[in-house]
């Protein structure tokens, strides 16, 4: 697939309410590979935020290279959706807390959190959740 339809489709793709999807080329750092920057409405996840039930929102973004050369359509949405489910497990491990220190195990905002769970997905690569910033 050209980079140029890729940056296309992505565009078009719809989720869920206050999600936004854009692609650019980046072909300049990596040959047949585009940027695509996710952006997406999340809560305030801090510690002191958990017993009133996180009630401030913010808006959260991601980014990612996609590799597009030699990909269908198909391919694109279903890197997309890797894409997507990445996000939506870290933002999961952000509010996962134990009473009642309310503690987070596997915060992805902390290294000690990181470092647990990238164990427990079988390696020790902490880059992953290096992706992810407040808009």
């Amino acid at each position: 697939m050209e980079n140029a339809s890729a940056i296309e489709l992505i565009h078009r793709v719809i989720y869920k309410p206050g999600w936004s999807f854009e692609a650019r080329d980046h072909v300049n750092r990596f040959e047949g590979t585009i940027a695509v920057r996710v952006s997406y409405p999340a809560r305030n996840s801090n510690r002191d935020q958990a017993r009133s039930g996180y009630p401030d929102e913010i808006s959260a973004y991601a980014e990612f290279p996609i590799v597009v050369k030699e990909s269908t359509d198909e391919d694109l949405y279903a890197d997309l959706l890797r894409v997507i489910s990445t996000i939506e497990e870290h933002e999961s491990r952000e509010f996962l807390r134990v009473a009642p220190t309310d503690w987070a195990p596997f915060h992805p905002h902390r290294v000690d959190g990181m470092r647990r769970w990238a164990v427990r997905k079988g390696n020790s690569d902490l880059l992953a959740d290096l992706q992810f910033g407040l808009a």
